[in-house]
Formats: structure tokens, sequence, C-alpha cells
């Protein structure tokens, strides 16, 4: 899965022909004020639990959290809240449910985009909010970050994806001077350095992107803006890296940004989440609907038990999906739900069901799947806007 945020916490914009303008789009930022905030959770099931782990020593969101093939995880970056983006790394170890300091990044970055390259090192793009094009690496075999190629376009809100050549793909975002960007880079980890592929039909943000079962990539949604007016896509397309190209392939049936996007055991791939409806505060919405992506063609996926943005989701051993935590927007009104609630997609019969909530309520947090098949969930913030230094454990 590729963020977009980045988290997001984050979280994002685009355009009709090659590129639009616009200001970007304040009204999607996470909400503030208790006037508006309500604290939400759902009944726990049994047979599923969440427990506390180890806390970090820095509270962070809009961070990455990359699962090593050592079966540790970095996590990198982010924002603690205060006026200064983090450049500190850290590493937990499930095996002893603690946390250890690790080299710090080269710079301070938060929204950034993490991948995990085939030869084990870790490759972090951008951040800052479109602040930065450069890019790092980190060693796991000596816990050191060094530079990298950097893009070659400053973008932000842009998708990474690592396909089956074992190079990078970064799509669309938001760039200098309010430009949605049809542009996309390849990062070639042999050489370091990045080049140009075929550019998007649409210029987006907040898209998500997932490789799919036959190497192909399939971006889907996103926004962009056009002065004051915000739009939110329901277009897809599919990048072929044998030819470096692009074509469209079927809509969504909700156009929506700041959605996940993950692929399923079946080769599917799964569109979860996120905001649609205009960008006026009482228009848009927090989407509740799913949608699955199979040869083509887009259809229903059923819908969560409540609707959310600013989520994270993971695949567990069973082929289950766990969707938690987020904000839900209530279109029609200013009003926005911070959510501890959790669901669970079941494939086979392609519906969702409740399951147990979280132990805090988080937004642009992030969700590792472990090997022990329990999921991790780091950081984040809370209904106050305050980053989360706390951790937990999901156990099916």
């Amino acid at each position: 899965m590729t963020r977009s945020f980045a988290s997001t916490f984050s979280s994002i914009v685009f355009l009709l022909t090659s590129a639009a303008c616009g200001p970007a789009p304040s009204d999607d930022a996470a909400p503030t004020g208790p006037s508006s905030a309500i604290e939400v959770g759902t009944e726990r099931q049994a047979l599923a639990s969440w427990s506390s782990a180890a806390p970090m020593s820095t509270a962070r969101f809009d961070h990455s959290a990359t699962v090593l093939p050592s079966g540790k995880v970095l996590v990198a970056g982010g924002d603690p809240g205060t006026t200064t983006y983090l450049s500190s790394a850290a590493l937990y170890d499930p095996a002893t449910n603690t946390w250890a300091a690790t080299g710090s990044m080269t710079q301070a970055r938060s929204a950034h985009v993490a991948v995990l390259l085939s030869s084990g090192k870790v490759l972090v793009i951008g951040g800052t909010f479109g602040s930065t094009t450069t890019a790092e690496l980190y060693d796991p075999a000596t816990g050191t970050w060094t530079a990298t190629g950097s893009l070659a376009t400053l973008r932000t809100n842009f998708t990474a994806t690592l396909l089956s050549s074992g190079q990078v793909l970064v799509t669309g975002g938001r760039g200098n001077g309010g430009v949605y960007l049809t542009s996309c880079e390849l990062y070639d980890p042999a050489t370091g350095t990045w080049s140009t592929t075929g550019s998007l039909a649409a210029g987006r943000m907040d898209h998500s992107a997932v490789l799919l079962a036959n190497g192909q990539v399939l971006v889907s949604g996103g926004l962009y803006m056009v002065f004051t007016s915000l739009y939110r896509l329901d277009s897809a397309e599919l990048y072929d890296p044998a030819t470096g190209t692009w074509s469209t392939t079927g809509n969504l049936a909700t156009g929506r940004s700041e959605h996940l996007s993950l692929l399923l055991p079946s080769g599917n791939a799964l569109i979860i989440g996120g905001l649609a409806g205009s960008g006026r505060l009482t228009s848009y919405y927090s989407v509740s609907a799913a949608e699955s992506f199979s040869a083509g063609t887009m259809s229903s996926a059923g819908s969560m038990s409540s609707p959310r943005h600013g989520h994270a989701a993971a695949v567990l051993p069973s082929g289950a999906v766990l969707v938690a935590g987020g904000l839900n927007k209530i279109g029609g009104s200013s009003t926005t739900q911070y959510l501890s609630s959790a669901s669970l997609y079941d494939p086979a019969t392609g519906t969702w069901s409740a399951t147990a909530s979280m132990l805090a309520v988080r937004n642009h947090f992030t969700l590792s799947p472990l090997s022990s098949g329990k999921v991790l969930a780091v950081g984040g913030t809370n209904s106050s806007g305050l980053g989360l230094a706390s951790t937990e454990l999901y156990t099916p």
C-alpha cells in the first residue's frame, strides 16, 4: 500500500488536462476545535482485541512505518505536534516489545512516502508538505541514512509504488504554483537516479496507487482545484511498466480522495473510504463505501460500519482486511467524529463487520502487519490534535 501519507494526516488535489492551477484545499485539513469534535468507538468483539504496546520516546503523526525483512518496524520522521518536524527514527522489535533509536534521516520530514526496496533498504521521498525534492536511503545493516537522487519535480501528496522490476514509480501530486501534476517519475535503485516516464491523463493529488498482480499499477481518485472550485475524481488509470504508458480504466462509483488501496490475495484491488463531495465545509463528507477493482471494472465491495478518512489499513494472514481509526466528516454539517472503531472486510463474502475498537482515537497514524499475525498501530493524533507516542497491538 502506498500513501500516500501520506497521513494523511495529512492529507489533499488535481487537473483535467495536463495540469490545473489553484490554491491548496484548506478545508480538508484535520478538524480543530472541541465544538465540532466527537469521539466515537464501537462495541468490541470477544474474538479480537487491542492491547497496549511499548510507547515511542517521541510523539509523532504523518510519519512513515516500514516492516523490515528482519520483522522489525522502522518508524521515521513525522510531526510531533510542535513547530518543527522530526528527522529521528526508531525501530520496534516485536520479539521484545521495545523501541530503540536508530540513525536519524539527513533532514526532517513529515508526510513523506517510504518504500521498502528489493534490497531490504528503505527509500524515503519528499515530505514536509512539498517543500523538498530530496530522497534518502536507510540501510538496516548499518542503521544509517544516505542521500540519493532527488525528484525532478517538487510535489506533495503523491504516491510511490515498488514495481516488479525493483524500480519505484512516483505519480502525480501538487506542485509549485498550485499545479496538479500529471507527471510521473521512476527511481532506479541500481543507479540512485530518477527518470521521467509516461504522464497521467488527469493531474491529481490525494489519490491512491496499488501494484496489481499482473505488474501494472492502478491509480484511482484524488482531487484537483481550478481557482476556488474543488473536484474529487472518479477516474482511474493503469500504468504498464513494459511500455511506460498509462491507459484509462473503469471509474469509481464514488469520486473520492484520501482513500486507501490494497491488493487482496485474490488479485483484486480493494479501495477503502476517503472523502467525497465538494470542498465546501458542509458539503464534503467521509465515505463508508468500498470498491473492488478487477479486470478493468470497479464494483461494490460493501460498506464499513463507519465512514472514514485519515484511516489506516492492513491485510491479515487470513486475507481479511483490517481498517481502523481516522475521521468521520459528516456531510451537511461542520461535525467531525474522531474514531477508535475498526472494521474487518471478508473478501470471501464481500462484507464488512465490526471488530474491537482501538484503545485510543487515532488519525494520520500507521498500521503495520507483523510476522506473528498481529498488527501494530503507531502514533497519530487524538481528538485534541495532539501527537501520540502511544502504540497498540491488534490480535485477530
